[in-house]
């Protein structure tokens, strides 16, 4: 079980840098965010903006994220359960989790090549639609990698789209004397 809309937004750096790029979202769904300010700050503050090829990269850690579940929002969503479905009132919970959303702002995914590191395609930000539209995302990345017709229309999941696709610039490819790689912003 869920509690609908009940999403725990950490302030983190980006909250500032792309504040006015999710804007418009925010304006319809800002009662059902619950902003937090915290550790994940700094620690997002910390995360270098260079790193060695043959170390994990600051995306591995993120990738693997286990987020401690909010209880106060778990037990708010226990108490509307058992307040509509009585027999849950006695049910005991085996486990609790928590997870991340990535989001764009439109909440379209991004399922694209990126025009500036060729051979890269991209597939992020289906914003809680992952596991729904998997399949089909699935086969569309595959018609792209392949240079097949692809399965749908893939213009409406264009990286471009996003307004601060066209300010990107590539990451700097590294020489064979110092290897690593840099994220790299053109704002």
């Amino acid at each position: 079980m869920a509690q609908r809309g009940a999403n725990v937004s950490p302030i983190v750096p980006d909250t500032f840098r792309l504040f006015f790029d999710f804007l418009p979202s925010l304006t319809k769904q800002w009662r059902e965010l619950r902003l937090r300010i915290g550790r994940r700050f700094i620690e997002e503050w910390n995360i270098p903006r260079t790193w060695p090829l043959d170390g994990p990269s600051p995306f591995e850690a993120v990738r693997v994220l286990d987020p401690e579940p909010v209880e106060s929002i778990l037990a708010e969503a226990q108490s509307n359960l058992t307040r509509n479905f009585p027999v849950f009132k006695t049910m005991t919970i085996a486990e609790r989790w928590a997870g991340l959303i990535d989001v764009t702002p439109d909440a379209v995914p991004v399922i694209s090549p990126i025009r500036t590191l060729p051979g890269f395609l991209l597939a992020s930000g289906f914003s809680g639609h992952g596991f729904g539209i998997g399949p089909a995302s699935g086969r569309l990345v595959a018609d792209l990698v392949a240079g097949d017709p692809p399965i749908v229309d893939p213009a409406p999941f264009r990286f471009e789209r996003l307004a601060r696709a066209s300010k990107w610039v590539p990451l700097r490819v590294p020489s064979a004397a110092s290897p690593s790689i840099s994220s790299v912003s053109g704002e």
